[in-house]
């Protein structure tokens, strides 16, 4: 509740003028962030104090910060239990937010320090796909996979990212990920040079593909996964869908949020899908966690808009989808390997350009840009499939894009390699340094 409030009251002070509840927020503010960072300092001792304890078969896994249940490090830790159900698996859940796990998985909060200390202490192997804490401790026997999410990301990252001056705390916390870090997960050339370049990391990268990525190449899962969202949304398995997934602004910490960034004319969207591609069309909003709250403004403004954000799964929210909207989000390029339409709608591309910081102009991408309505609307009634997939297998090509239906098992497979052996399996295979 505390985190909760403590987001809630950022943005209602922003909006008032009145002194003294500023100066009651500030002081809010500063408790809060010195319990927070004094309990996770109190925890450094218990790193060292479990030196003295046995590494276990055990793995300690999360995302962006315990928020949700999924990405890389899920489909991995699931398929070493399917392979070895012998290891023991660590969610670390930040339980200001609800979601489940497998009953074989056990979670601990993640802010519970001392909890997450012991149980990283005597893990043989982390699975992470954000940076590690600042106050984390590793021990030489320990083995750390970094999975990273972002894949062939827009948006620029870590230190290439220069809208946002790195605090002292995220620094360190930076050079502990790309210290500790005994691999760096890859699926492209592209994300390679990500890696050096904005982490400073120079050891050793697995080119293997993303785990999360294995289930868009799976003919098994395609139907099921299409079946399984209509049916989560109350569909007519013949409605036809198109996601919409913007990524999080930074501005929106700093100045407030505005949420007509992110607004569109659904009815004219809906309209030119139809006469387009025909069949009935229904839009599922897919937003990211930090900007939830935008949905319901969205949705207030539009009819036949549905909010898909708390779907626990992204990558089955993209196989059930036969068009894809975004912004600065790599899932795009994620939604296209599934070949279907994708569009980017970026209504403040300049500005964020200029910002942030974008890896590529947007007007090279396969996907057709538009900064306004009008231009949406127009890519959509124009759209040339031909011309697109021409243009994606080439962009792949350049990119170096490496993904299988088997990423996760291979790596599983070195999990469990190195639990039955010690890190120095690590040795005998070929990576990238």
């Amino acid at each position: 509740m505390a985190k909760s409030f403590f987001y809630h009251l950022k943005d209602s002070v922003k909006k008032s003028d009145n002194f003294l509840v500023k100066k009651l927020a500030d002081f809010y503010v500063f408790v809060y962030i010195w319990i927070r960072y004094t309990r996770a300092f109190s925890s450094i001792p218990i790193f060292f104090l479990c030196r003295l304890l046995p590494l276990q078969n055990k793995i300690v896994a999360t995302t962006f910060s315990g928020r949700k249940y999924g990405d890389n490090p899920q489909q991995i830790i699931e398929k070493v239990h399917e392979k070895n159900k012998n290891v023991k698996l660590i969610w670390l859940k930040d339980t200001e937010f609800s979601y489940e796990t497998p009953n074989y998985v056990k979670e601990v909060p993640f802010r519970s320090y001392w909890r997450k200390a012991y149980e990283m202490a005597t893990a043989k192997i982390w699975i992470n796909s954000h940076r590690l804490e600042w106050h984390i401790i590793k021990r030489a026997n320990q083995t750390f996979i970094e999975t990273w999410h972002g894949g062939l990301g827009v948006k620029k990252i870590e230190m290439d990212n220069k809208s946002i001056p790195l605090t002292k705390i995220t620094r360190l916390a930076m050079k502990k990920t790309n210290q500790y870090a005994d691999v760096f997960i890859s699926n492209s050339n592209h994300l390679n040079n990500i890696y050096r370049n904005a982490f400073d990391y120079k050891g050793p990268i697995w080119e293997i593909g993303y785990p999360k990525n294995d289930v868009l190449f799976s003919k098994d899962k395609i139907q099921a996964s299409r079946n399984h969202v209509r049916e989560y949304f109350s569909l007519q398995s013949s409605d036809n869908i198109i996601v919409y997934a913007p990524t999080f602004r930074d501005c929106c910490e700093r100045n407030g949020l505005d949420p007509s960034i992110y607004s569109f004319d659904c009815s004219r969207l809906i309209t030119s899908l139809e006469e387009k591609f025909f069949g009935k069309w229904v839009v599922l909003i897919r937003l990211h966690p930090v900007i939830a709250n935008v949905a319901k403004y969205i949705i207030e403004k539009n009819e036949n808009v549905v909010d898909a954000t708390q779907y626990p799964d992204s990558q089955e929210l993209i196989l059930g989808a036969n068009a894809f909207i975004s912004d600065y989000s790599s899932m795009l390029f994620d939604a296209a390997m599934t070949n279907i339409p994708c569009f980017t709608y970026a209504k403040d591309y300049v500005e964020y350009k200029n910002s942030r910081g974008l890896y590529y102009n947007l007007e090279d991408l396969p996907f057709p840009l538009a900064t306004n309505n009008e231009e949406l609307m127009s890519n959509i009634m124009n759209f040339d499939c031909e011309d697109y997939h021409s243009k994606w297998a080439s962009f792949k090509k350049q990119m170096g894009l490496i993904e299988t239906d088997s990423s996760a098992e291979k790596i599983a497979d070195l999990v469990n390699d190195i639990m039955k052996n010690g890190k120095k399996v690590l040795a005998n295979y070929n990576f990238k340094s």
